[in-house]
């Protein structure tokens, strides 16, 4: 394939709310510079970028997927980003690499939230954007409407093309810039006069934030004077490249209109690598350094997507953010300090990938089977190391325990889920110890049901998600005496032990053991056998068999026998002591609670506060950060299962939490009652 410079690519993601056309865009690009030869139709299954069974399965987009197009000598790489909220950690790796972003939404005449989080995301980065109206013909749209939505929230936000409209059809559009009016192909049109006035209105806007793209321009503005036509052209770049103006385009990707003069824009206002940004990265001694975007500069790259095929291996996909790679050339991962053989390059179109001889700073590109490298870590030349900073990827929200659903499988299952780990930096697998449960942590329910079905369709293995197990604690609320008697005779040598145990509520620690005995009641070299039998009593309690927790024991008194005592005989005594004390103790049950900081704007805190007090949880207190409430509360763990899926639900996608543990306290009885019941029909399952 073509060797492109620098100067040559543009790097797009393509970013949104799910269902919006991101994918239906991509492909409708494509065809148009005859990558393909029919456009493709998410709804069936046949695009390039939706490959996977479960995307063709379920409709939407859950990876990350690339393509490029070569258009005016231009090689456009395009990431096609999953707009469901699952798959945030896609959209975290295309950020990070991609230099600019088109924003798909459509023309419903609502700010959706997809499209308000994107745009929030592009300004907070400073990336350059356009905002695509697609859907325009669809009955009952609105692209006004749609437009003052987001400029209500987003007021540099500005049309560029505004549509010509006839009978809720697109038939041209009015270029803003240049006050011409063209039909769908391209071809001047006589203006229409009818939208005069509309578009003279959008014109003054957008030549007043043009003008604050340099002292120049603006004195002009101020001045009254005309701008010519390349002070527009290089100033709106400008104004797009600095984040000041967010232009808006329209257009149907299904019928293949207004597509053609979105890609006259991404090549002619988006910036090129070297333009977009100088990455910060450390050399070998841990200092901070630039890394700037340089065909003529050491190689670097960095990593930013993994995907696992049982037959094929992995396949990487990375970025060269310096320099230039060869296919037969040594790099270092920087990572782990190793050499790698960069057997073969490729460059992708979907599922397909396509050989490529050489890949320039600034380009896309993948390859196989590398021993060291994972997501996030960077290749380099291996005498000038360098590590460029990690993807930042969104922590998991929601964690349920996953098991085979066969009896035998669960090895083939943690091994086919670890697979995956490499895949997608959102999900971890943990074993919790205490509960025995293995944990499946993600963003989203959905994600996590789609990573099990995506284990039985590549691995053939069949796992089912359940929730976790909540680690309860027991404990006692007053002090009591108990004898503990284990006397056993069978012939020959007998069992004798006899201890007297006093048990009483103990808030400095777990366990604490002590002796009061006087005057030899129990010999001293049978205090270690009661201690160590009190100890394997601890881990089950007498209420729910949960482990036992600030409880003191102090043996005070108790007999023996010459010749049947024995250490065995004072354990089993102490096991006895145990279970009674505990009883008798008034045990009560403990949860665990945690600390929950819940984000959503303001409009959603009525909603959100109700919610918590539905949890039986308590808000310890609000606060505004980056213009968002933040409510810190305490709620039950037991309560916080999926909250990650309500919270979506409530706030429409726009609420985010985090949650630690961060104490145990008593269950309130009824809560207690359940969990006892719960308990005990396991046990009788079992």
């Amino acid at each position: 394939m073509t060797n492109f410079q620098t100067k040559d690519i543009r790097n797009i993601a393509l970013i949104g709310h799910s269902g919006e056309g991101k994918t239906t865009l991509a492909e409708a690009v494509l065809f148009n510079v005859k990558a393909i030869d029919r456009q493709g139709r998410v709804e069936d299954g046949n695009t390039v970028m939706d490959f996977d069974a479960e995307e063709t399965a379920r409709k939407i987009s859950i990876s990350l997927a690339a393509a490029y197009a070569v258009y005016k000598n231009v090689k456009i790489n395009i990431l096609d980003v999953p707009g469901f909220f699952d798959f945030e950690g896609e959209r975290a790796s295309a950020m990070h690499v991609a230099g600019s972003a088109v924003i798909v939404t459509s023309a419903s005449g609502q700010l959706t939230v997809g499209t308000e989080l994107a745009l929030e995301l592009c300004t907070e980065k400073k990336m350059p954007a356009i905002i695509f109206v697609s859907h325009i013909n669809k009955e009952n749209s609105n692209f006004r409407d749609t437009v003052n939505a987001i400029r209500q929230k987003f007021s540099h936000v500005s049309i560029m093309e505004f549509p010509i409209m006839k009978d809720g059809k697109m038939t041209g559009y009015i270029d803003i810039p240049t006050k011409k009016a063209y039909d769908n192909d391209g071809n001047e049109i006589a203006f229409p006069e009818e939208f005069r006035g509309e578009t003279d209105e959008i014109y003054s806007k957008f030549i007043e934030t043009v003008a604050e793209t340099s002292d120049a321009l603006i004195e002009k503005f101020f001045a009254g004077e005309p701008f010519g036509e390349e002070e527009i052209k290089s100033g709106t770049k400008e104004a797009i490249k600095s984040g000041l103006l967010i232009p808006v385009f329209f257009g149907c990707s299904a019928k293949n209109i207004g597509i053609q003069s979105l890609m006259d824009k991404i090549v002619d206002v988006f910036p090129h690598p070297a333009e977009r940004k100088i990455t910060k990265a450390k050399n070998a001694d841990g200092d901070e350094i630039i890394v700037e975007c340089d065909v003529n500069k050491p190689f670097s790259a960095q990593v930013f997507k993994t995907v696992v095929d049982p037959f094929v291996g992995k396949l990487l996909y990375f970025k060269v953010l310096s320099g230039k790679i060869s296919t037969g050339d040594s790099v270092l991962n920087a990572n782990s300090d190793k050499i790698e053989k960069i057997g073969a390059l490729y460059v992708l179109k979907g599922k397909k990938q396509e050989a490529a001889d050489v890949l320039q700073a600034g380009d896309i590109g993948a390859v196989s089977k590398l021993v060291y490298t994972n997501i996030g870590d960077t290749l380099c030349a291996p005498d000038k190391k360098v590590i460029f900073n990690p993807i930042e990827f969104p922590a998991p929200m929601i964690s349920l325990a996953v098991t085979s659903a066969k009896q035998g499988d669960e090895e083939k299952v943690i091994q086919g889920l670890m697979r995956f780990l490499e895949e997608d930096s959102t999900i971890r697998l943990n074993k919790n110890v205490e509960t025995g449960d293995v944990e499946l942590f993600g963003i989203g329910e959905t994600q996590l049901e789609i990573i099990c079905k995506k284990l039985k369709n590549k691995f053939g293995v069949e796992a089912k998600l359940i929730n976790p197990k909540v680690p309860y604690r027991e404990t006692i609320k007053k002090t009591v005496q108990v004898q503990g008697k284990h006397k056993k005779q069978s012939g020959g040598h007998g069992q004798y032990g006899d201890c007297r145990i006093r048990f009483e509520p103990y808030s400095d620690g777990e366990f604490l053991f002590a002796d009061e005995v006087v005057g030899g009641a129990v010999p001293k070299q049978y205090f270690p056998a009661v201690e160590k039998g009190l100890r394997e009593c601890l881990p089950n309690g007498v209420l729910a068999g949960y482990p036992v927790v600030n409880i003191k024991a102090v043996l005070y008194d108790g007999s023996y026998h010459d010749v049947d005592s024995s250490e065995m005989a004072f354990k089993i005594a102490a096991h006895i002591a145990f279970k009674e004390g505990c009883q008798k103790a008034s045990p009560v049950l403990l949860e665990p609670i945690m600390r929950v900081n819940v984000t959503v704007p303001d409009d959603y805190m009525g909603d959100i506060i109700s919610d918590v007090n539905k949890r039986r949880g308590r808000i310890q207190g609000t606060d505004v950060v980056g213009g968002k409430q933040v409510v810190t509360a305490e709620v039950p763990q037991r309560e916080m299962f999926k909250y990650a899926t309500d919270l979506r639900s409530i706030t429409q996608g726009r609420g985010r939490f985090s949650a630690e543990f961060d104490r145990y306290e008593e269950a309130p009885p009824a809560i207690a009652q359940k969990i006892i019941e719960e308990s005990d029909k396991i046990k009788t399952e079992e």
